[in-house]
Protein backbone atom coordinates (compact mmCIF):
# COMPACT_ATOMS: atom_id res chain seq x y z
CA UNK A 1 0.00 0.00 0.00
CA UNK A 2 1.18 3.67 -0.03
CA UNK A 3 1.01 5.88 2.12
CA UNK A 4 -2.15 7.87 1.02
CA UNK A 5 -3.87 3.68 0.70
CA UNK A 6 -2.84 3.20 4.32
CA UNK A 7 -4.05 6.90 5.88
CA UNK A 8 -7.52 5.78 3.97
CA UNK A 9 -7.48 2.28 5.30
CA UNK A 10 -7.49 3.89 8.80
CA UNK A 11 -11.05 4.42 10.84
CA UNK A 12 -11.56 5.89 13.93
CA UNK A 13 -13.97 6.79 16.27
CA UNK A 14 -15.23 10.73 16.36
CA UNK A 15 -13.66 10.17 19.98
CA UNK A 16 -10.92 13.04 20.84
CA UNK A 17 -9.11 15.83 23.08
CA UNK A 18 -9.21 19.37 22.26
CA UNK A 19 -6.96 21.92 23.44
CA UNK A 20 -6.91 25.64 23.01
CA UNK A 21 -3.21 26.98 21.10
CA UNK A 22 -3.71 30.41 22.97
CA UNK A 23 -0.45 31.04 23.58
CA UNK A 24 0.45 29.99 19.89
CA UNK A 25 3.14 27.47 20.21
CA UNK A 26 4.37 26.68 16.99
CA UNK A 27 3.57 23.29 15.76
CA UNK A 28 6.53 22.92 13.88
CA UNK A 29 7.76 19.73 11.51
CA UNK A 30 10.52 19.57 13.85
CA UNK A 31 8.32 19.61 16.91
CA UNK A 32 6.24 16.77 15.33
CA UNK A 33 8.65 14.66 14.74
CA UNK A 34 10.62 15.01 18.11
CA UNK A 35 6.80 13.87 20.17
CA UNK A 36 6.55 11.20 17.65
CA UNK A 37 10.15 9.71 18.80
CA UNK A 38 9.42 10.27 22.34
CA UNK A 39 5.66 8.55 22.04
CA UNK A 40 7.47 5.50 19.84
CA UNK A 41 10.85 4.98 21.88
CA UNK A 42 9.59 1.44 22.64
CA UNK A 43 8.87 0.67 19.10
CA UNK A 44 9.96 -2.47 17.14
CA UNK A 45 11.35 -2.02 13.71
CA UNK A 46 10.48 1.09 11.78
CA UNK A 47 6.94 2.98 11.88
CA UNK A 48 3.90 1.43 9.65
CA UNK A 49 2.93 5.22 9.40
CA UNK A 50 4.67 8.48 10.05
CA UNK A 51 2.78 11.39 7.83
CA UNK A 52 3.95 14.90 9.34
CA UNK A 53 1.93 18.04 8.65
CA UNK A 54 -0.08 16.95 5.76
CA UNK A 55 -2.66 19.55 4.73
CA UNK A 56 -5.97 18.70 4.51
CA UNK A 57 -7.20 22.30 3.59
CA UNK A 58 -6.29 25.70 3.89
CA UNK A 59 -6.93 25.51 7.84
CA UNK A 60 -6.39 21.90 9.00
CA UNK A 61 -3.37 20.39 9.19
CA UNK A 62 -2.78 16.79 10.50
CA UNK A 63 -0.02 14.48 11.81
CA UNK A 64 -0.15 10.65 12.27
CA UNK A 65 2.48 7.99 13.34
CA UNK A 66 1.23 4.53 13.71
CA UNK A 67 3.82 1.78 15.29
CA UNK A 68 4.18 -1.83 17.29
CA UNK A 69 5.64 -2.44 20.24
CA UNK A 70 5.76 -5.47 22.18
CA UNK A 71 5.14 -5.75 26.43
CA UNK A 72 5.65 -8.25 28.65
CA UNK A 73 2.41 -9.95 30.13
CA UNK A 74 1.43 -9.46 33.32
CA UNK A 75 1.13 -13.23 34.10
CA UNK A 76 4.65 -13.46 34.33
CA UNK A 77 7.59 -12.23 36.46
CA UNK A 78 10.62 -12.34 34.65
CA UNK A 79 10.65 -12.03 30.64
CA UNK A 80 11.06 -15.14 28.73
CA UNK A 81 11.70 -15.64 25.06
CA UNK A 82 9.02 -15.54 23.04
CA UNK A 83 6.90 -14.82 25.46
CA UNK A 84 5.60 -11.02 24.91
CA UNK A 85 2.17 -9.08 23.56
CA UNK A 86 2.78 -7.59 20.64
CA UNK A 87 -0.02 -4.46 20.11
CA UNK A 88 -0.42 -1.36 18.02
CA UNK A 89 -0.35 2.18 18.67
CA UNK A 90 -1.51 5.45 16.81
CA UNK A 91 -1.27 8.82 17.67
CA UNK A 92 -3.16 11.59 15.47
CA UNK A 93 -2.80 15.33 16.12
CA UNK A 94 -4.68 17.82 14.19
CA UNK A 95 -4.72 21.27 14.02
CA UNK A 96 -7.16 23.53 13.15
CA UNK A 97 -6.80 27.25 13.62
CA UNK A 98 -5.59 28.01 16.82
CA UNK A 99 -6.85 24.94 18.19
CA UNK A 100 -4.96 20.90 18.39
CA UNK A 101 -6.85 17.68 18.77
CA UNK A 102 -5.84 14.78 19.69
CA UNK A 103 -6.56 11.25 19.01
CA UNK A 104 -4.68 8.12 20.29
CA UNK A 105 -4.40 4.68 21.62
CA UNK A 106 -1.85 3.16 23.27
CA UNK A 107 0.43 6.19 23.77
CA UNK A 108 1.93 7.47 26.85
CA UNK A 109 4.64 10.16 27.33
CA UNK A 110 2.33 12.68 25.71
CA UNK A 111 2.41 15.05 28.60
CA UNK A 112 4.80 17.42 28.15
CA UNK A 113 3.56 18.30 24.72
CA UNK A 114 0.15 18.63 25.74
CA UNK A 115 0.51 20.67 29.14
CA UNK A 116 1.65 23.41 26.35
CA UNK A 117 -2.09 23.96 25.10
CA UNK A 118 -4.97 24.40 27.41
CA UNK A 119 -7.68 22.00 28.21
CA UNK A 120 -11.62 23.33 27.01
CA UNK A 121 -12.81 25.43 29.79
CA UNK A 122 -14.82 23.68 32.06
CA UNK A 123 -18.28 25.92 31.51
CA UNK A 124 -17.82 25.66 27.94
CA UNK A 125 -17.80 21.90 27.45
CA UNK A 126 -20.32 21.13 30.23
CA UNK A 127 -22.80 22.38 28.26
CA UNK A 128 -21.59 22.81 24.52
CA UNK A 129 -24.45 20.35 23.24
CA UNK A 130 -27.10 21.38 26.08
CA UNK A 131 -30.32 22.73 24.52
CA UNK A 132 -33.70 23.00 26.15
CA UNK A 133 -34.20 19.26 24.85
CA UNK A 134 -31.23 17.66 26.01
CA UNK A 135 -31.51 14.62 27.76
CA UNK A 136 -28.96 13.73 30.82
CA UNK A 137 -28.29 10.08 30.77
CA UNK A 138 -25.34 9.93 32.71
CA UNK A 139 -23.08 11.83 35.27
CA UNK A 140 -20.59 10.95 36.58
CA UNK A 141 -19.77 13.11 40.12
CA UNK A 142 -16.46 13.57 42.07
CA UNK A 143 -16.89 15.09 45.65
CA UNK A 144 -15.11 18.31 46.82
CA UNK A 145 -15.23 17.53 50.02
CA UNK A 146 -11.59 16.33 51.66
CA UNK A 147 -13.34 13.87 54.04
CA UNK A 148 -11.47 10.95 53.61
CA UNK A 149 -14.33 8.64 54.63
CA UNK A 150 -16.75 10.46 52.19
CA UNK A 151 -17.66 8.89 48.83
CA UNK A 152 -15.08 10.23 46.66
CA UNK A 153 -17.09 9.39 43.27
CA UNK A 154 -20.50 8.06 42.58
CA UNK A 155 -22.18 7.69 38.96
CA UNK A 156 -25.62 8.14 38.49
CA UNK A 157 -27.63 6.84 35.12
CA UNK A 158 -31.41 7.57 34.23
CA UNK A 159 -33.60 8.15 30.93
CA UNK A 160 -33.46 11.80 31.78
CA UNK A 161 -31.47 12.81 35.13
CA UNK A 162 -33.41 16.06 34.69
CA UNK A 163 -36.64 14.42 35.76
CA UNK A 164 -35.40 12.32 38.51
CA UNK A 165 -31.75 13.36 39.97
CA UNK A 166 -32.17 15.66 42.95
CA UNK A 167 -30.53 18.97 43.47
CA UNK A 168 -29.99 18.70 47.12
CA UNK A 169 -26.07 18.65 48.03
CA UNK A 170 -25.18 18.66 44.11
CA UNK A 171 -23.01 21.99 45.10
CA UNK A 172 -20.93 19.50 46.71
CA UNK A 173 -20.10 17.64 43.73
CA UNK A 174 -18.41 18.67 40.41
CA UNK A 175 -19.02 17.01 36.84
CA UNK A 176 -16.16 14.68 35.78
CA UNK A 177 -18.16 13.65 32.81
CA UNK A 178 -21.32 13.22 31.73
CA UNK A 179 -23.46 11.62 28.93
CA UNK A 180 -26.19 13.43 26.84
CA UNK A 181 -28.75 12.86 24.15
CA UNK A 182 -30.10 15.45 21.52
CA UNK A 183 -32.46 13.74 19.13
CA UNK A 184 -31.13 10.57 18.61
CA UNK A 185 -27.25 11.69 18.51
CA UNK A 186 -25.40 11.25 22.32
CA UNK A 187 -22.26 12.27 22.87
CA UNK A 188 -19.99 11.65 26.05
CA UNK A 189 -17.91 14.64 27.94
CA UNK A 190 -14.76 14.34 29.73
CA UNK A 191 -15.01 17.26 31.52
CA UNK A 192 -11.62 16.68 33.65
CA UNK A 193 -9.48 15.63 30.63
CA UNK A 194 -10.88 17.59 27.56
CA UNK A 195 -12.31 14.64 25.51
CA UNK A 196 -15.12 14.80 23.37
CA UNK A 197 -16.65 11.51 21.89
CA UNK A 198 -19.47 11.31 19.72
CA UNK A 199 -21.64 8.02 19.89
CA UNK A 200 -21.64 6.28 16.05
CA UNK A 201 -19.73 4.33 13.11
CA UNK A 202 -15.78 4.70 12.94
CA UNK A 203 -14.70 7.63 10.05
CA UNK A 204 -11.80 8.34 7.87
CA UNK A 205 -9.13 10.23 9.08
CA UNK A 206 -10.20 12.96 6.48
CA UNK A 207 -13.73 12.56 7.89
CA UNK A 208 -12.63 13.11 11.66
CA UNK A 209 -10.78 15.90 10.85
CA UNK A 210 -14.11 17.87 9.25
CA UNK A 211 -15.63 16.70 12.66
CA UNK A 212 -13.10 17.88 14.67
CA UNK A 213 -12.91 21.59 12.43
CA UNK A 214 -17.29 21.85 13.25
CA UNK A 215 -16.75 21.85 16.92
CA UNK A 216 -14.34 23.95 16.83
CA UNK A 217 -16.25 25.72 14.96
CA UNK A 218 -19.02 25.39 17.77
CA UNK A 219 -16.57 25.90 20.76
CA UNK A 220 -15.74 29.39 19.27
CA UNK A 221 -18.84 30.22 18.66
CA UNK A 222 -20.38 29.32 21.85
CA UNK A 223 -22.17 31.64 24.67
CA UNK A 224 -22.38 30.51 28.41
CA UNK A 225 -25.59 30.49 29.63
CA UNK A 226 -26.99 28.81 32.79
CA UNK A 227 -28.83 25.60 32.37
CA UNK A 228 -29.34 22.22 34.59
CA UNK A 229 -25.80 21.71 34.87
CA UNK A 230 -25.76 25.00 37.60
CA UNK A 231 -26.51 23.26 40.44
CA UNK A 232 -23.33 21.63 40.78
CA UNK A 233 -20.35 23.42 41.81
CA UNK A 234 -19.05 26.37 39.88
CA UNK A 235 -15.86 27.12 37.92
CA UNK A 236 -13.48 29.91 39.40
CA UNK A 237 -10.39 31.83 37.01
CA UNK A 238 -7.66 30.25 38.49
CA UNK A 239 -5.42 32.44 36.88
CA UNK A 240 -7.88 35.70 38.15
CA UNK A 241 -7.92 34.61 42.02
CA UNK A 242 -4.08 32.51 42.15
CA UNK A 243 -2.48 34.97 44.24
CA UNK A 244 -5.83 35.29 46.79
CA UNK A 245 -4.82 31.33 47.41
CA UNK A 246 -3.15 29.58 50.35
CA UNK A 247 -3.81 26.51 50.78
CA UNK A 248 -4.59 24.80 54.05
CA UNK A 249 -5.23 21.43 53.63
CA UNK A 250 -5.14 18.50 50.57
CA UNK A 251 -6.78 15.22 50.47
CA UNK A 252 -4.90 12.71 47.65
CA UNK A 253 -7.09 10.24 45.74
CA UNK A 254 -5.37 7.43 44.76
CA UNK A 255 -8.28 5.39 42.47
CA UNK A 256 -6.71 6.13 39.03
CA UNK A 257 -3.60 4.70 39.89
CA UNK A 258 -5.79 1.93 41.78
CA UNK A 259 -7.76 1.36 38.34
CA UNK A 260 -4.79 0.80 36.06
CA UNK A 261 -2.85 -1.22 38.38
CA UNK A 262 -6.36 -3.31 38.36
CA UNK A 263 -6.37 -3.03 34.86
CA UNK A 264 -2.53 -4.24 34.32
CA UNK A 265 -1.55 -1.19 32.88
CA UNK A 266 0.63 -0.47 36.06
CA UNK A 267 2.84 -3.45 36.42
CA UNK A 268 5.03 -2.61 39.08
CA UNK A 269 6.51 0.36 41.65
CA UNK A 270 9.87 0.64 42.64
CA UNK A 271 12.37 3.16 44.48
CA UNK A 272 15.00 4.47 42.32
CA UNK A 273 18.20 4.97 44.58
CA UNK A 274 22.06 5.40 43.68
CA UNK A 275 24.32 2.24 45.94
CA UNK A 276 27.80 3.02 47.85
CA UNK A 277 29.21 2.66 44.08
CA UNK A 278 27.09 5.56 42.75
CA UNK A 279 25.36 2.96 40.17
CA UNK A 280 21.60 3.73 40.21
CA UNK A 281 19.69 1.04 42.00
CA UNK A 282 15.97 -0.19 41.67
CA UNK A 283 13.62 -1.85 44.73
CA UNK A 284 10.42 -3.03 43.90
CA UNK A 285 8.03 -1.66 46.77
CA UNK A 286 4.06 -2.60 47.55
CA UNK A 287 2.25 -0.17 45.95
CA UNK A 288 -0.74 -0.39 48.34
CA UNK A 289 1.43 0.34 51.53
CA UNK A 290 2.92 3.17 49.60
CA UNK A 291 -0.01 4.73 48.66
CA UNK A 292 -1.66 4.41 52.39
CA UNK A 293 0.46 6.60 53.50
CA UNK A 294 -1.15 9.38 52.35
CA UNK A 295 -4.35 8.42 51.68
CA UNK A 296 -5.76 10.64 54.81
CA UNK A 297 -6.56 14.96 54.97
CA UNK A 298 -3.06 16.29 55.39
CA UNK A 299 -2.43 19.59 56.54
CA UNK A 300 -0.43 22.40 54.61
CA UNK A 301 2.01 24.32 56.11
CA UNK A 302 2.68 28.22 53.88
CA UNK A 303 5.86 30.02 55.35
CA UNK A 304 8.06 32.49 52.83
CA UNK A 305 5.67 31.38 50.08
CA UNK A 306 6.82 27.71 50.63
CA UNK A 307 3.36 25.48 50.90
CA UNK A 308 4.73 22.24 52.29
CA UNK A 309 2.33 19.27 53.37
CA UNK A 310 2.93 17.78 56.54
CA UNK A 311 3.33 13.49 56.17
CA UNK A 312 5.72 11.62 57.76
CA UNK A 313 7.35 10.26 54.35
CA UNK A 314 8.44 13.11 52.28
CA UNK A 315 9.32 16.30 54.56
CA UNK A 316 10.08 17.92 50.57
CA UNK A 317 6.44 17.06 49.78
CA UNK A 318 4.55 20.32 48.78
CA UNK A 319 2.32 22.17 46.66
CA UNK A 320 2.86 24.58 43.80
CA UNK A 321 0.69 27.52 42.57
CA UNK A 322 1.67 27.54 39.15
CA UNK A 323 0.57 30.43 36.71
CA UNK A 324 -2.15 28.20 35.12
CA UNK A 325 -2.32 25.41 37.50
CA UNK A 326 -1.24 23.68 40.84
CA UNK A 327 0.70 20.92 41.26
CA UNK A 328 2.77 18.93 43.75
CA UNK A 329 6.01 17.96 43.94
CA UNK A 330 9.18 15.93 45.63
CA UNK A 331 12.04 15.45 44.74
CA UNK A 332 12.08 12.55 47.14
CA UNK A 333 9.18 11.04 45.45
CA UNK A 334 10.30 11.79 42.05
CA UNK A 335 12.64 8.45 42.56
CA UNK A 336 9.07 6.71 43.40
CA UNK A 337 8.46 5.12 39.47
CA UNK A 338 5.05 3.32 38.05
CA UNK A 339 6.13 0.67 35.23
CA UNK A 340 3.48 0.42 32.70
CA UNK A 341 2.94 -2.63 30.52
CA UNK A 342 4.69 -0.87 27.98
CA UNK A 343 7.80 -0.76 29.68
CA UNK A 344 7.57 2.85 30.32
CA UNK A 345 7.69 4.43 33.60
CA UNK A 346 6.58 7.65 35.23
CA UNK A 347 7.01 9.10 38.69
CA UNK A 348 4.52 8.87 40.91
CA UNK A 349 4.55 13.24 41.19
CA UNK A 350 4.14 13.20 37.65
CA UNK A 351 1.26 10.48 37.55
CA UNK A 352 -0.47 12.03 40.22
CA UNK A 353 0.17 15.89 38.69
CA UNK A 354 -1.00 14.37 35.59
CA UNK A 355 -4.06 13.05 36.89
CA UNK A 356 -4.65 15.40 39.05
CA UNK A 357 -5.39 13.34 41.90
CA UNK A 358 -5.84 15.91 44.65
CA UNK A 359 -8.16 18.31 46.14
CA UNK A 360 -6.98 21.30 48.03
CA UNK A 361 -8.99 23.64 50.13
CA UNK A 362 -7.54 26.91 50.99
CA UNK A 363 -8.36 29.63 53.63
CA UNK A 364 -11.20 31.24 50.91
CA UNK A 365 -13.95 29.35 52.43
CA UNK A 366 -15.50 28.38 49.41
CA UNK A 367 -12.73 27.16 46.97
CA UNK A 368 -11.79 23.92 46.48
CA UNK A 369 -9.25 23.17 43.56
CA UNK A 370 -9.34 19.38 42.00
CA UNK A 371 -9.29 18.25 38.46
CA UNK A 372 -7.16 21.68 37.28
CA UNK A 373 -9.96 23.47 37.98
CA UNK A 374 -11.09 25.76 41.10
CA UNK A 375 -14.36 25.07 41.99
CA UNK A 376 -16.94 27.21 44.46
CA UNK A 377 -19.37 25.60 46.59
CA UNK A 378 -21.50 28.47 45.82
CA UNK A 379 -24.25 27.52 48.85
CA UNK A 380 -21.56 26.38 51.68
CA UNK A 381 -21.97 29.58 53.54
CA UNK A 382 -25.16 30.52 52.39
CA UNK A 383 -25.97 27.23 54.27
CA UNK A 384 -24.11 27.40 57.25
CA UNK A 385 -27.27 28.69 59.62
CA UNK A 386 -28.73 25.50 58.65
CA UNK A 387 -26.02 23.48 59.07
CA UNK A 388 -25.84 25.11 62.90
CA UNK A 389 -29.46 23.59 63.05
CA UNK A 390 -27.53 19.91 63.72
CA UNK A 391 -25.83 20.84 66.85
CA UNK A 392 -27.20 20.40 70.06
CA UNK A 393 -25.57 21.84 73.26
CA UNK A 394 -26.30 20.12 76.72
CA UNK A 395 -24.49 21.19 79.55
CA UNK A 396 -23.62 17.28 80.85
CA UNK A 397 -20.43 17.68 78.00
CA UNK A 398 -19.02 20.67 79.75
CA UNK A 399 -18.43 18.20 82.53
CA UNK A 400 -16.96 14.87 80.75
CA UNK A 401 -13.55 14.13 81.49
CA UNK A 402 -12.93 11.14 78.88
CA UNK A 403 -14.52 9.08 76.20
CA UNK A 404 -15.11 5.47 78.17
CA UNK A 405 -13.35 6.03 81.56
CA UNK A 406 -11.23 3.42 83.18
CA UNK A 407 -11.95 0.13 83.45
CA UNK A 408 -12.20 -2.68 86.43
CA UNK A 409 -12.75 -6.47 85.96
CA UNK A 410 -15.81 -5.83 88.58
CA UNK A 411 -17.15 -2.85 86.18
CA UNK A 412 -20.50 -3.37 85.34
CA UNK A 413 -21.15 0.04 83.98
CA UNK A 414 -18.94 2.97 81.82
CA UNK A 415 -17.10 5.27 84.37
CA UNK A 416 -19.61 8.48 85.31
CA UNK A 417 -18.10 11.64 83.43
CA UNK A 418 -17.47 9.55 80.40
CA UNK A 419 -19.15 10.19 76.97
CA UNK A 420 -20.28 6.38 76.93
CA UNK A 421 -21.85 7.06 80.22
CA UNK A 422 -23.26 10.28 78.96
CA UNK A 423 -25.02 8.66 75.26
CA UNK A 424 -26.01 5.91 78.06
CA UNK A 425 -28.25 8.03 80.61
CA UNK A 426 -29.37 10.11 77.61
CA UNK A 427 -30.60 7.88 74.98
CA UNK A 428 -30.83 4.27 76.26
CA UNK A 429 -34.20 4.51 77.79
CA UNK A 430 -35.34 5.94 74.05
CA UNK A 431 -34.74 2.58 72.42
CA UNK A 432 -36.31 -1.08 73.30
CA UNK A 433 -32.79 -1.97 72.53
CA UNK A 434 -29.24 -0.51 73.01
CA UNK A 435 -26.35 -1.90 72.32
CA UNK A 436 -22.48 -1.07 73.15
CA UNK A 437 -20.62 -2.28 69.65
CA UNK A 438 -17.18 -0.66 70.06
CA UNK A 439 -14.39 -2.39 69.31
CA UNK A 440 -14.25 -5.68 67.34
CA UNK A 441 -15.00 -3.86 64.08
CA UNK A 442 -17.48 -2.15 65.08
CA UNK A 443 -20.62 -0.02 63.64
CA UNK A 444 -20.53 2.65 65.60
CA UNK A 445 -20.12 3.30 69.58
CA UNK A 446 -23.75 2.67 70.51
CA UNK A 447 -26.65 1.83 68.51
CA UNK A 448 -30.45 2.43 69.59
CA UNK A 449 -32.91 -0.19 67.90
CA UNK A 450 -37.23 0.47 68.17
CA UNK A 451 -40.01 -0.77 65.98
CA UNK A 452 -39.34 2.32 63.33
CA UNK A 453 -35.80 3.38 64.03
CA UNK A 454 -32.19 2.92 64.33
CA UNK A 455 -29.93 5.37 65.32
CA UNK A 456 -26.11 4.90 65.34
CA UNK A 457 -24.13 6.66 68.10
CA UNK A 458 -20.40 7.63 67.74
CA UNK A 459 -18.47 9.65 70.63
CA UNK A 460 -15.22 11.09 70.52
CA UNK A 461 -13.58 13.29 73.41
CA UNK A 462 -10.81 15.59 73.23
CA UNK A 463 -8.98 18.10 75.16
CA UNK A 464 -8.31 20.67 72.59
CA UNK A 465 -11.57 23.41 71.32
CA UNK A 466 -12.26 23.20 68.03
CA UNK A 467 -10.13 20.13 66.77
CA UNK A 468 -10.22 19.43 62.69
CA UNK A 469 -8.71 16.62 62.98
CA UNK A 470 -10.32 14.91 65.72
CA UNK A 471 -14.03 16.06 64.05
CA UNK A 472 -12.51 14.58 61.01
CA UNK A 473 -12.42 11.00 62.74
CA UNK A 474 -15.63 10.88 64.20
CA UNK A 475 -16.81 12.42 60.95
CA UNK A 476 -15.37 9.72 58.96
CA UNK A 477 -16.32 6.85 61.38
CA UNK A 478 -20.08 8.22 61.01
CA UNK A 479 -19.91 8.64 57.17
CA UNK A 480 -18.30 4.90 56.36
CA UNK A 481 -20.64 3.32 58.63
CA UNK A 482 -24.12 4.46 56.73
CA UNK A 483 -24.56 1.76 54.84
CA UNK A 484 -25.00 -0.45 57.89
CA UNK A 485 -27.80 1.30 59.36
CA UNK A 486 -29.70 -1.45 57.14
CA UNK A 487 -27.04 -4.40 56.88
CA UNK A 488 -27.77 -7.46 55.55
CA UNK A 489 -28.72 -10.22 57.17
CA UNK A 490 -26.02 -12.12 57.28
CA UNK A 491 -23.58 -9.21 58.80
CA UNK A 492 -26.25 -9.40 61.42
CA UNK A 493 -25.32 -12.79 62.26
CA UNK A 494 -22.00 -11.44 62.29
CA UNK A 495 -22.69 -9.64 65.44
CA UNK A 496 -24.28 -12.10 67.66
CA UNK A 497 -21.58 -13.26 69.43
CA UNK A 498 -20.11 -10.07 70.43
CA UNK A 499 -23.53 -8.31 71.61
CA UNK A 500 -23.71 -11.66 73.56
CA UNK A 501 -20.50 -11.25 75.08
CA UNK A 502 -19.65 -8.54 78.03
CA UNK A 503 -17.42 -5.59 77.17
CA UNK A 504 -13.36 -5.82 76.68
CA UNK A 505 -11.21 -2.50 76.79
CA UNK A 506 -8.66 -1.84 74.09
CA UNK A 507 -6.34 -2.07 77.30
CA UNK A 508 -6.84 -5.91 77.89
CA UNK A 509 -9.61 -5.23 81.23
CA UNK A 510 -12.48 -7.94 80.80
CA UNK A 511 -15.20 -6.07 82.46
CA UNK A 512 -18.70 -7.38 83.89
CA UNK A 513 -20.24 -4.85 81.28
CA UNK A 514 -22.72 -6.49 79.35
CA UNK A 515 -22.89 -5.35 75.77
CA UNK A 516 -26.61 -5.62 75.24
CA UNK A 517 -27.08 -2.65 77.46
CA UNK A 518 -31.15 -3.06 77.21
CA UNK A 519 -32.48 -6.30 75.67
CA UNK A 520 -32.05 -9.66 77.40
CA UNK A 521 -29.86 -11.26 74.62
CA UNK A 522 -28.59 -10.80 71.00
CA UNK A 523 -31.08 -13.16 69.14
CA UNK A 524 -33.82 -10.88 70.62
CA UNK A 525 -31.57 -7.52 69.37
CA UNK A 526 -30.98 -9.22 65.69
CA UNK A 527 -34.55 -10.08 65.49
CA UNK A 528 -35.83 -6.41 66.18
CA UNK A 529 -32.95 -4.92 63.99
CA UNK A 530 -34.23 -7.22 61.01
CA UNK A 531 -37.85 -6.53 61.81
CA UNK A 532 -36.96 -2.28 61.98
CA UNK A 533 -35.18 -2.58 59.20
CA UNK A 534 -37.68 -3.84 56.98
CA UNK A 535 -40.64 -1.31 57.99
CA UNK A 536 -41.30 1.27 55.49
CA UNK A 537 -41.42 4.06 58.39
CA UNK A 538 -38.07 3.43 58.78
CA UNK A 539 -36.60 6.39 60.13
CA UNK A 540 -32.07 6.21 59.92
CA UNK A 541 -30.34 8.45 62.84
CA UNK A 542 -26.60 9.10 63.04
CA UNK A 543 -25.57 11.12 66.03
CA UNK A 544 -22.48 12.21 66.70
CA UNK A 545 -21.67 12.94 70.86
CA UNK A 546 -18.35 14.93 71.22
CA UNK A 547 -16.74 17.86 73.91
CA UNK A 548 -14.04 19.27 71.91
CA UNK A 549 -16.68 22.04 69.96
CA UNK A 550 -18.92 24.59 71.62
CA UNK A 551 -21.44 25.30 69.32
CA UNK A 552 -21.49 29.20 70.83
CA UNK A 553 -18.61 29.38 69.93
CA UNK A 554 -18.44 27.52 66.59
CA UNK A 555 -21.46 30.34 66.23
CA UNK A 556 -18.56 32.94 66.68
CA UNK A 557 -16.10 31.46 64.01
CA UNK A 558 -18.73 30.67 61.58
CA UNK A 559 -19.60 34.48 62.19
CA UNK A 560 -15.95 35.56 62.01
CA UNK A 561 -15.52 33.85 58.26
CA UNK A 562 -18.75 35.12 56.83
CA UNK A 563 -17.27 38.60 58.03
CA UNK A 564 -13.64 37.66 56.97
CA UNK A 565 -12.26 38.43 60.66
CA UNK A 566 -9.40 36.75 61.23
CA UNK A 567 -9.02 34.55 64.36
CA UNK A 568 -6.65 31.87 65.29
CA UNK A 569 -8.96 28.66 64.46
CA UNK A 570 -9.51 29.91 60.85
CA UNK A 571 -7.99 27.25 59.17
CA UNK A 572 -9.57 24.60 61.88
CA UNK A 573 -12.66 25.56 61.23
CA UNK A 574 -12.96 25.42 57.50
CA UNK A 575 -12.28 22.80 57.59
CA UNK A 576 -14.57 21.57 59.89
CA UNK A 577 -17.50 23.23 57.93
CA UNK A 578 -16.45 21.34 55.26
CA UNK A 579 -16.32 17.79 57.23
CA UNK A 580 -20.06 19.38 58.19
CA UNK A 581 -21.28 20.07 54.78
CA UNK A 582 -19.84 16.82 53.45
CA UNK A 583 -21.81 14.58 56.71
CA UNK A 584 -25.00 16.37 56.11
CA UNK A 585 -24.52 15.80 52.40
CA UNK A 586 -23.73 11.98 53.21
CA UNK A 587 -26.64 11.43 55.22
CA UNK A 588 -29.20 13.58 52.80
CA UNK A 589 -28.24 10.97 50.25
CA UNK A 590 -29.07 8.21 52.18
CA UNK A 591 -32.35 9.62 53.80
CA UNK A 592 -30.68 9.73 57.08
CA UNK A 593 -30.97 12.57 60.03
CA UNK A 594 -27.82 13.81 61.77
CA UNK A 595 -27.50 15.30 65.01
CA UNK A 596 -24.31 16.84 66.37
CA UNK A 597 -24.70 16.87 70.56
CA UNK A 598 -21.68 19.15 72.15
CA UNK A 599 -21.10 21.82 74.94
CA UNK A 600 -23.00 24.99 74.98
Amino acid sequence: MTIKEKIENILINENAYFYENSDNVQVSINKITEIFRTVSSVKTGNYLLNSIRLKLNDDIYYSICVFKYTTKPTFIEEELANWEEEKIAYLLIVEIEDYIVISKKNISKLQDFIKQFKPLDYSVLSTLFVTDDTSFEKFSLKNLNVSDKAVREKTVEAIDLKENFSALGASNYLLNSLRLKNNEEKTSLMLNSSRINRFGKKNSIENFCFWSKNLVRQIKNHINTNTFLSIFAEPQDYEVLKDTLVPISILFNFSNIYTDFEHGLINRVIIRYTNNNGENQDKEINLINFLAKFERLCKVVTNEGMHTIDNSTSKDLEIKLNDKSITVRSRKLKNVKLIHDNGNEISITDYINGKNSFIINFDNIDLAYTNRKLFKDSRLIGSIPNFLKIFQPHNDLKNVTSEKGTFLATSTSFEANSIFRFVEDNFQNNFDYFICDDLSKEWADHIGISESKISFFHSKHRLSNASASAFQDIVGQAQKNLGNLTPQYFQLESKRNIWNSNYNSSDGVNTQIPRSRKGQNANQIINQFKETINNPYLRKHVVLVINFISKSRLETYFKNLTNGVYFAERNETIQILWFISSLISSCQELNTEVTIYCKP
